[in-house]
């Protein structure tokens, strides 16, 4: 039976990956795009009951005395389950408070910015002295903020030995910047994985790639040999599209561009896995011609129709993509409960194991705020809900009940590539140099030319036909010169 499509649902931070609040992506491989979540006031009985077995889990010693300051473009969803936790064990600061306005009785005291207006707000706050508490943490701007002096160290507000913490230390080590953590990094999520519809492969005569990875067969080799059996460029049929998606094949060799290591930056460009990549799995997609021409065909932007009608294979989107982009063609077209399912990105035959980047929630520490208590109050929080079985049991299973095509299987699979060990994350910070050097808005900034050019078959900068190899020359100089700067500042 098909179930009816819920427009307003309140959105539950939780273990699930279903419902992160990570900023979503953007041409160019570029965090960031406004993605500001959909809540209402609905109320959600399951969970409020087991926020009271969550309080066992945070330290209710912890005074917080002030509402914490968080400067967004979003507003946090209180009726969240770590929302609830923190108003159970810590009561709400201030409350009451009538200079708050319509915040009275909230735990937040909401500063709300333009999108693209957020750093430079944020910047003025900390040199004006009047820092916001927390900040969302985003890897394309990362470590670049912590080297502005825009955040501060967390770990003496943070008990890393504490068992809340397992499921995401081994990753925080690999943010550690100079022998200090600045990311709480209280849940890691699966990042964009390539969507497929049944109907499509099986009119194709296609296997399966769920299938195909089921018995370890899904590889660059399958992937490609797909493609050359799907596409039909002259008339229409392409074999994938999305944003980021010759970086993200470049992390499945598990190596970044720019990576951390023991504190600092190093430059990947020349590791021989990165060329091995772009010479065998980027360079194909465009010399057959198997992605779809975004900025031939569509003005630079991705075509979802193009998939959604059965003429590009795979779409390449974040996980949660079934409940934010597809739920009306289920409608629409009348598809079965299981049309739209989903594999990772292929692994590098060369590897037994998946890489794949993955995506963050965490809040950051601004430098110098004030209410450090709210900040590691607000985190444990965070971490007792966000790493629970319960709590994503019941996101679950509200899941299923508010959108079209969860079926179990599906939710299986997903929980099986979030939790199951099967992806071992890369973490990218070629964004993260600084957007003075990593321009979002254009793919001809000296980072994100290294793959996209190559991928859309563009001209270089100044015209010119280019080449991984080419753009790596041209541009390595203003790269690796800004690692080194950053790198040097590390100590003083």
């Amino acid at each position: 039976m098909k179930k009816t499509v819920k427009t307003l649902v309140s959105a539950v931070i939780c273990a699930s990956i279903f419902l992160s609040v990570s900023a979503c992506e953007q041409a160019g491989g570029t965090e960031g795009q406004d993605d500001t979540p959909v809540t209402t006031n609905e109320e959600y009985t399951p969970l409020q009951d087991h926020v009271k077995d969550l309080a066992a889990k945070v330290d209710p010693s912890i005074k917080v005395e002030k509402k914490i300051r968080w400067l967004s473009h979003w507003a946090i969803d209180e009726t969240d389950a770590p929302s609830e936790l923190f108003k159970s064990v810590y009561g709400i600061p201030e409350e009451g408070d009538s200079s708050y306005g319509n915040d009275a009785n909230n735990i937040f005291d909401y500063i709300k910015v333009d999108y693209a207006a957020r750093y430079d707000q944020l910047g003025k706050m900390v040199v004006s002295g009047q820092s916001p508490d927390i900040f969302q943490f985003e890897i394309g701007n990362y470590p670049y903020t912590a080297w502005k002096n825009l955040f501060q160290p967390i770990d003496k507000y943070i008990d890393l030995s504490n068992p809340l913490w397992d499921p995401t230390r081994d990753a925080m080590k690999m943010f550690e910047w100079g022998g200090e953590n600045y990311c709480a990094l209280t849940v890691i999520n699966l990042d964009q994985v390539l969507w497929y519809r049944k109907s499509t492969i099986a009119e194709n005569g296609l296997s399966d790639p769920y299938e195909l990875y089921k018995a370890n067969n899904w590889t660059w080799d399958t992937f490609l040999d797909m493609c050359d059996k799907f596409s039909d460029p002259d008339n229409g049929k392409f074999c994938i599209d999305g944003w980021s998606v010759p970086e993200k094949f470049v992390a499945t060799t598990g190596v970044p561009i720019i990576g951390i290591y023991d504190g600092k930056l190093k430059s990947n460009l020349y590791d021989a896995n990165i060329e091995r990549c772009m010479d065998t799995v980027v360079n194909t997609l465009y010399k057959q011609n198997y992605r779809y021409p975004r900025h031939e065909l569509n003005g630079w932007s991705q075509n979802l129709m193009n998939w959604v009608t059965g003429d590009t294979l795979f779409f390449a989107e974040l996980s949660t993509a079934l409940k934010d982009s597809y739920q009306s063609y289920f409608q629409r077209y009348k598809w079965e409960e299981d049309e739209v399912f989903c594999v990772p990105y292929p692994r590098d035959p060369q590897s037994d194991k998946y890489y794949s980047t993955m995506k963050i929630d965490s809040f950051m520490l601004c430098d110098g705020a004030p209410n450090t208590a709210g900040f590691t109050a607000w985190t444990q929080c965070l971490l007792a809900a966000q790493n629970d079985e319960e709590t994503a049991k019941i996101s679950r299973e509200k899941l299923q009940r508010d959108y079209i095509g969860y079926s179990d299987e599906l939710c299986d699979f997903l929980d099986e590539l979030q939790f199951g060990g099967v992806i071992s994350p890369v973490f990218d910070f070629k964004s993260g140099i600084g957007q003075d050097v990593v321009d979002g808005n254009t793919v001809y900034n000296p980072v994100t030319c290294l793959t996209e050019i190559p991928y859309l078959n563009c001209l270089d900068v100044d015209n010119n036909p280019a080449t991984f190899t080419t753009l790596r020359a041209a541009n390595e100089g203003i790269i690796n010169s800004r690692v080194e700067e950053i790198n040097a500042s590390i100590g003083q």
